[in-house]
């Protein structure tokens, strides 16, 4: 019997598949064009970088999924990991994921605008109406949503890989060399800049540890799917800027989006699916996916504490309408105050990377405190390069958020520092105010620290 359940595990090709579609998706359509007019054609060294800096980001992630078995996920991580004050900060950050469909709204209303420039003039008004739709779709069960969702997902991969074979015999390829014209345009902080840009596009390749209760071997299944997709997604996003910066002039593409060369690489009908039925479908899936996942997380938020329990009412269906509501009005501000892309994105990537390098700070005292697995894990190393390899996490940490920062207007600067203020200062109110089941947080904990017991039994 035993065999059985065995065989119904994920494999690590599985798994990867997994960090791969969670992956390959809305931000390279968002976030390409942006990139390319900070480094020009170096775009392809860029994405590169921000692969590599991505995983060094979310490197306590990769590090603890080698170490134990954690059966909760990412939840499980943060309750071993992290204080009761940091559990909370993480976990009321998820209310700023209305920014996320703000931006996804306004992606897809900027590429159907290609084809139908009519509708450029009320952009604020349909990036509004896509987005109150999808918001609309779980209020009703999402069933069919979750159908077509497949079908987006399906013609999101094809057309990215038509893009592909149909762009590269068209590529100018005296211009893919360190020396061509165009090349590093802006500079040493030209790059950096398009490197934390375009991280936001390289997000999701730690997703497989979600998948852990469903992973055969996991300790050693994770890394090396965590790697496997890391190394995937960097294949497909080169060749994508390579045809994305080698097919017109760079001054033709700079902070435009990929509708611009698929103009010029495909016949007309193709060219009108590939923007309608690739990048629009790309970005809607994301927008689904973010509003339809983002339920569970926030009511178990509110649950404990962390959040007002009027948030958590519900319809006699069940619905949460009082949170969705909040997370609606997220999402449509920053629509009607004319925020860019990029400072939707900046707003997003700096307080997840601040919490990031904290965790990853944090991991000296988790392997003082698990000697034995870290002697056991399947990234085992040195003291000196352990060490080497955390510092590197926070240099990727300070990079992109730093980075971004610095793009950011100073009214939009204030924005951020008081957006990560409130995160600490709530989580703290909360807790003095009694309003946290900290035994609860403490039983968490502990079945964190029996799973790990129980890992390394097994071993």
């Amino acid at each position: 019997m035993s065999n059985v359940k065995e065989k119904k595990k994920l494999s690590v090709a599985e798994l990867a598949c997994y960090g791969i579609g969670n992956c390959i998706g809305s931000g390279i359509f968002v976030s390409m064009g942006t990139a390319i007019g900070f480094t020009g054609r170096s775009i392809t060294l860029a994405l590169v970088a921000a692969c590599i800096v991505v995983l060094f980001a979310y490197a306590y992630k990769t590090l603890m999924s080698g170490m134990f078995v954690l059966p909760g996920g990412n939840y499980s991580q943060s309750a071993l990991l992290q204080p009761p004050l940091l559990v909370g900060v993480t976990a009321i950050s998820g209310i700023f994921a209305g920014l996320a469909f703000a931006m996804y709204g306004l992606s897809v209303v900027e590429y159907a605008s290609i084809i139908f420039p009519q509708i450029a003039p009320y952009g604020k008004f349909v990036a509004i109406g896509i987005i109150t739709l999808f918001f609309v779709t779980t209020f009703m069960g999402g069933k069919f949503m979750g159908k077509f969702n497949l079908i987006m997902v399906g013609v999101l991969i094809l057309s990215l890989f038509v893009y592909i074979i149909a762009g590269l015999p068209k590529v100018d390829y005296s211009t893919v060399n360190p020396f061509s014209e165009n090349y590093f345009s802006d500079g040493p902080f030209g790059f950096i800049m398009a490197v934390a840009m375009m991280s936001f596009a390289c997000q999701g390749a730690t997703r497989p540890i979600e998948m852990t209760p469903d992973a055969k071997d996991p300790k050693r299944s994770l890394p090396k799917a965590i790697l496997i997709a890391s190394f995937v997604v960097m294949i497909v996003y080169v060749l994508i800027a390579i045809v994305t910066a080698g097919v017109l002039p760079i001054e033709e593409v700079a902070d435009k989006n990929l509708g611009v060369v698929a103009e010029k690489i495909f016949p007309y009908p193709v060219y009108v699916v590939f923007t309608l039925g690739g990048a629009c479908f790309a970005i809607a899936t994301s927008l689904y996916g973010a509003i339809a996942g983002i339920q569970h997380p926030m009511l178990a938020t509110i649950d404990d504490g962390w959040l007002p329990a009027v948030l958590g009412k519900k319809t006699k269906k069940g619905y949460p309408w009082v949170m969705m509501l909040v997370l609606y009005l997220f999402a449509v501000i920053p629509v009607f105050v004319d925020m860019g892309l990029d400072d939707l994105i900046s707003l997003m990537m700096i307080p997840t990377m601040i919490l990031n390098l904290i965790n990853n700070c944090l991991m000296f005292r988790l392997l003082k405190k698990y000697p034995e697995a870290w002697k056991k894990s399947f990234f085992h190393m040195p003291k000196a390069a352990f060490v080497v390899t955390i510092i590197l996490a926070i240099i990727a940490d300070l990079l992109i958020s730093v980075s971004l920062f610095t793009t950011l207007e100073s009214g939009d600067q204030y924005l951020i520092i008081g957006m990560v203020a409130f995160l600490f200062i709530f989580s703290f109110y909360r807790i003095k105010a009694g309003k946290i089941d900290l035994k609860a947080l403490s039983q968490a904990k502990e079945q964190a620290e029996r799973a790990v017991e129980e890992s390394m039994a097994a071993n």
